[in-house]
């Protein structure tokens, strides 16, 4: 049973770090590829700004797999 526990804590964490990395890298690069491709200092100016620039991953990786939504145009 101890087994089973270990095994889905350890599938868990690897699914919460890929989804980080994927938040940290993709998302933020895409991010900042579209304030520089929109000409919108503000975006580029959130994506660098500290903790706001987690945010701005999570937009990004939104972004890259559903589209750019409208409000933020």
């Amino acid at each position: 049973m101890e087994t089973v526990k270990v095994f889905f804590a350890q599938l868990l964490g690897s699914a919460i770090g890929i989804v980080g990395l994927l938040v940290g890298t993709l998302g933020w690069a895409y991010w900042m590829w579209m304030a520089i491709k929109l000409g919108s200092f503000g975006m580029f100016f959130f994506g660098i700004l500290g903790p706001f620039a987690m945010v701005a991953g999570i937009l990004g990786l939104w972004s890259f797999f559903f589209g750019l939504p409208h409000w933020l145009l």
